[in-house]
């Protein structure tokens, strides 16, 4: 059986430097100069201690340690509202970028269920500092051994197989764009939680279920990936295809996204984003996110919106048929 891994305790910050006076002349690079001019507040719309926040943790204690911003980041946890805790936080704080968000795609379902008064144009996209991307999965013992003939079965019997969900969360919203593309259909079981998953497949009471990597390679037996939702393989379970590489355009990275408020100067998202991508692609932060099931990879801020502009659609379109 494998062994669950552990996220890692995140502590300390540094020392801030002082601020540059700003001139009316070359006002663009005297602004990035004097960025950041005191700690940064980072908004973590989830509680302490989940992926969100231990990852927002870990590449500020790395972007002061290698001294990429002359001040320190403070991670604040405003969890609740479907966001909007997190969002209203930072229409309160600073609209220049000393206050960011880090948030994942959960944001988007928000946005296409219309759970909060914000959309993606409240936001200038820093970028993505990689992701962890799920699976679906089949009980050990069952009859399918390929997405491919999964849903061969579900073309011929449509809604012959049942799937573990919470309606309105990531499992619903990832296997609904699936069968979008792919063009099936499942009947659902309630279950709001992995232990709910969990249970409903080893039990025999549902067919398919959603689960993060880590959870399904800590579980460890009595089930069976058929399809990982990455952007490529994942090392640690190297026989799993992509959607992509089996032909259909789906994709849940759950990127670990970092948000600045609209009104952000660009120098100040540039010296953000540059320091962000010096984190993700230090050695040590690489190896903790392929430790723990992560993958670690930069996406510039203009790249991450289009994706998530993409994906909302995607999204919009499982949404309505919500009732």
């Amino acid at each position: 059986m494998l062994n669950t891994r552990k996220f890692i305790a995140i502590l300390g910050l540094g020392v801030a430097a002082l601020a540059l006076p700003v001139g009316p002349i070359g006002a663009g690079a005297a602004q990035a100069q004097d960025f950041p001019a005191k700690p940064l507040e980072v908004i973590v719309p989830f509680k302490p201690g989940g992926r969100t926040d231990v990852v927002a943790r870990l590449i500020g204690d790395k972007i002061q340690e290698k001294g990429l911003l002359s001040q320190p980041m403070a991670v604040v946890n405003a969890d609740g509202g479907a966001g909007a805790n997190a969002v209203n936080r930072m229409r309160r704080g600073d609209d220049d970028g000393h206050t960011i968000v880090h948030w994942h795609h959960q944001a988007l379902i928000a946005m296409a269920m219309g759970l909060g008064d914000f959309g993606l144009e409240d936001f200038k996209s820093i970028g993505y500092t990689g992701g962890g991307s799920p699976v679906w999965v089949v009980s050990e013992d069952s009859e399918f051994d390929t997405l491919e003939d999964l849903i061969a079965h579900l073309k011929e019997n449509p809604r012959s197989l049942i799937e573990a969900v919470g309606i309105g969360t990531i499992p619903h919203f990832v296997g609904a764009m699936l069968a979008n593309e792919a063009g099936f259909e499942t009947r659902y079981v309630t279950a709001n939680s992995g232990a709910d998953r969990l249970r409903l497949v080893l039990g025999g009471n549902a067919d398919i279920a959603l689960f993060a990597a880590s959870e399904y390679l800590a579980q460890g037996e009595g089930l069976k990936a058929l399809v990982y939702f990455g952007r490529e393989r994942l090392p640690d379970m190297p026989d799993v295809p992509t959607a992509t590489e089996l032909g259909y355009d789906v994709s849940w990275a759950n990127p670990n996204w970092w948000l600045a408020p609209a009104s952000t100067p660009d120098a100040h998202v540039a010296e953000l984003a540059s320091a962000l991508e010096a984190a993700i692609n230090d050695p040590e932060i690489v190896e903790y996110f392929r430790n723990n099931t992560l993958e670690p990879y930069w996406t510039p801020g203009d790249a991450a919106m289009a994706d998530a502009e993409k994906q909302l659609e995607a999204l919009k379109a499982v949404a309505a048929t919500i009732n």
